[in-house]
């Protein structure tokens, strides 16, 4: 034992306790979607204030369902990396091979979300009116994608007390908010009388459908995605029984009730009209009730992204992490820094990719098929539960959800997937279908028929050198092929 009490194998130590975990899943929820999606909700809705306040309980639910389901299964299997070990034991090594890749790949949330921060912290350098120009945005945005990189390389310790940091002020920022709108609604402003004598207004119901109502779902539950990364890093987490379900649930909790209280601030300060007219709703909110102290919003919203960035930039680095530890991606990915006990090389992987998207820039059809694709994976995640009490019925649960919650589960994904093939078809959706073959080629080349390119090794050796990272004492989990 160390003098931190920790294993002296070399390898990733357990440093993420219940505030940690509350931190990263609340904080890796909260990005810019609540400053965002509000107005898709209530534009979904045709401008329904009682049933999109309804609809983001609704989300609020669905991603309780799929958290619980998550924290059986982690708490169940103990490993990192998220669906990885789960969809292995329950579909196959090609299955898990093929998720690995697609959560590496398609991920167009974190560059546009940068994105979104490069705009608000480049406009002060401009003329009022005048835009900066694209070149600079994304300059910005990789810029921090840099910082944000190196902070997770220098440890694993510092990006968790950044995360707290942000988590803190962004749920300040949104108190904020709630707050200020109540006040004003007690105090009988005449806007948040119209809008919650009139909630649930018959004539808002007219034409409305249940596409629109899927549309405004899609909206609410882009703010909650996240609920699940802190899977990605169980085997980092003291006391992982006791932490994971407890932290996921109160995260989830909080966040569904800060975001309705949210709502009720905006309702009370701004009509309708001011809402689906808005592209940057707490902005417009600020400037109505905080004064000369508007400024705290924006900048807030800027500290929310990079909280959530962060969060982001800790937890997915897992999945090509243990990926290659179980021998799925190349050896070096399953690296970790000799003095900062951080995956680096995992690390560079996932900061490249979002650096490389932020180059390409144009994100609105990977945002469509990244819905497809994570809803897809949320539901296979709740059938996996099901498939390993079927498989696995005496394999010791600290955690067991009931039956209900998965099935529910399973429902809701089938309707987030199939919904938008039907009433919104495109060809994009053949791309994800594309991307799998072309990964199952891959699975069976590398993985399978194990065909190493000419110098692999010289390369390995080269980048282990360079980044000061070496192999783990890992010698195979339970579940592992490895072992």
């Amino acid at each position: 034992m160390n003098q931190d009490g920790g294993s002296t194998k070399f390898e990733l130590k357990k440093k993420i306790g219940f505030c940690a975990s509350v931190a990263l899943v609340a904080g890796g929820i909260v990005g810019a979607g609540i400053f965002v999606s509000p107005t898709g909700v209530l534009r979904s809705v045709n401008g329904s204030v009682g049933l999109s306040l309804v609809i983001w309980v609704v989300c609020g639910l669905v991603a309780i369902c799929s958290s619980l389901c998550y924290c059986e299964l982690g708490t169940m299997l103990k490993a990192s990396g998220g669906d990885f070990t789960n969809f292995n034991l329950a579909f196959g090594p090609a299955f898990s091979f093929v998720y690995i890749w697609s959560s590496i790949a398609i991920y167009p949330g974190g560059p546009a979300t940068l994105l979104i921060f490069a705009r608000y912290l480049s406009s002060p350098f401009y003329p009022i009116g005048c835009n900066p120009p694209e070149s600079v945005i994304k300059l910005f945005a990789i810029s921090l994608a840099f910082v944000l990189i190196y902070v997770n390389c220098r440890s694993v310790t510092g990006s968790v007390y950044f995360q707290l940091t942000c988590t803190a002020a962004k749920f300040l920022a949104m108190l904020v908010i709630a707050t200020g709108g109540i006040v004003v609604a007690i105090q009988g402003n005449p806007v948040a009388t119209h809008n919650f004598h009139h909630a649930f207004d018959p004539s808002d119901f007219k034409g409305l459908t249940v596409p629109d109502i899927g549309r405004a779902c899609y909206q609410g539950l882009f703010a909650y995605n996240g609920w699940h990364f802190i899977n990605s890093v169980t085997e980092e987490i003291s006391n992982v029984q006791r932490t994971l379900p407890r932290a996921s649930i109160v995260s989830v909790v909080l966040v569904m009730t800060v975001y309705l209280l949210v709502n009720i601030g905006y309702f009370s300060v701004l009509t309708v009209e001011e809402m689906l007219s808005s592209k940057a709703l707490a902005v417009v909110f600020a400037s109505k009730i905080l004064g000369s102290f508007a400024w705290i919003i924006p900048v807030s919203v800027c500290i929310s992204i990079v909280g959530s960035q962060n969060g982001g930039y800790l937890l997915r680095a897992r999945l090509p992490f243990v990926a290659a530890r179980d021998g799925n991606l190349p050896k070096i990915f399953g690296m970790i820094h000799v003095d900062h006990y951080t995956p680096v090389p995992a690390i560079l992987l996932n900061g490249g990719v979002i650096i490389f998207l932020i180059i390409l820039g144009d994100f609105d059809a990977l945002i469509y098929i990244q819905g497809f694709v994570f809803w897809s994976f949320y539901g296979l995640s709740a059938v996996s539960l099901l498939v390993l009490r079927h498989k696995m019925p005496n394999l010791h649960r600290p955690y067991k959800v009931p039956i209900f919650v998965p099935i529910l589960t399973v429902v809701f994904s089938l309707y987030f997937v199939i919904a938008p093939l039907v009433h919104e078809p495109s060809p994009i959706y053949l791309f994800p279908v594309c991307f799998y073959i072309t990964s199952l080629i891959i699975y069976y080349v590398f993985v399978i028929k194990k065909l190493e390119l000419p110098g692999s090794d010289a390369v390995t050796k080269f980048i282990q050198k360079l980044l000061k990272v070496a192999e783990t004492d890992w010698e195979g989990g339970p579940f592992s092929d490895k072992k």
